[in-house]
């Protein structure tokens, strides 16, 4: 397990390595605090190109989001459209939030937040039903400056691959707390700016894009060995067989020119007449002959 220390040289070297690869980008100052805070709702496991395309069609389906904050869910559901991210989710907990702040102040303005501290302005979205830490973490840092570092479940995702926090252990208020502690306030805004657009490109839910991660080096989730392993293998049975399959056609070449060979000289032999032995002659013996003669 990496201690403390690790992860805060980790999360500088993730920063680093990210922002060469996406550059920097101006912060931009929230001038609509209501717009923002549905933003972030609709950012969870969202691109931005998909929730600048939500936020158009609620800007053009309800009047104002005063509108919007009387409406059923079932209806942000259906504007939002069935391919969005958690729609079902976001088109309850949207409306939620905006009643409960007009309840308690009778203006969907929001400049309450203005008089409000840092601290202050976290633990008031903390207090309100059905709003996660990342989202208050969101509103205070951006609203009034505070030091957090959101943890939706696109940075816990891709965090969690890259070994520095376990979502599966550890609370989004948890994994908060470790973060603002291990990364400087100056660096906390670039750091998860770079790991959100991370996780809505590479990092993605289902199978992530490792090969062309910029972090797959030092990334644990994109190391392989078993199955590197298991490939390699795999190649060499191939590559003998190969081997073995030329082997086999050089033997029966060369094992069809000898029959060649062999045919040929079995054919000479045969075309050649054979010798017949001319027959003995019967002879008598010269003793029994000259015994014959006497006689005589």
């Amino acid at each position: 397990m990496p201690t403390f220390t690790d992860k805060v040289k980790r999360l500088e070297r993730i920063r680093l390595a990210l922002k060469r690869r996406y550059g920097d980008e101006p912060r931009a100052p929230v001038t609509h605090p209501v717009e923002h805070a549905i933003r972030t709702i609709l950012g969870e496991e969202a691109t931005r190109e998909a929730v600048e395309k939500a936020v158009d069609r609620l800007r053009r389906h309800f009047i104002d989001w005063n509108d919007l904050r009387v409406s059923r869910p079932r209806e942000i559901r259906e504007v939002l459209g069935a391919g969005f991210p958690r729609a079902g989710h976001k088109a309850r907990v949207i409306p939620r939030l905006l009643d409960q702040v007009f309840k308690q102040h009778n203006s969907m303005v929001w400049d309450f937040l203005e008089s409000m501290g840092k601290m202050e302005t976290r633990a008031y979205f903390e207090r309100l039903e059905e709003v996660r830490p990342f989202v208050a973490a969101t509103m205070a840092r951006d609203c009034v400056g505070a030091h957090t570092l959101p943890v939706d479940n696109d940075v816990a995702r891709a965090l969690g691959r890259l070994g520095i926090v376990d979502p599966a252990a550890e609370s989004q208020a948890d994994m908060q707390a470790l973060l603002e502690r291990a990364v400087k306030s100056n660096r906390a805004f670039d750091l998860h700016r770079l790991i959100k657009r991370l996780a809505e490109q590479l990092c993605v839910v289902g199978t992530p894009l490792c090969p062309k991660c910029p972090l797959r080096k030092t990334c644990p989730s994109a190391r392989r060995p078993k199955k590197r392993r298991a490939r390699k293998k795999a190649k060499q049975p191939a590559r003998k067989k190969v081997a073995r399959g030329k082997a086999a056609v050089k033997t029966a070449a060369k094992k069809k020119v000898a029959r060649k060979k062999t045919g040929k000289k079995t054919a000479k032999r045969k075309a050649k007449p054979k010798r017949v032995p001319a027959p003995k002659r019967k002879r008598a013996p010269a003793k029994k002959a000259r015994r014959a003669g006497r006689r005589k």
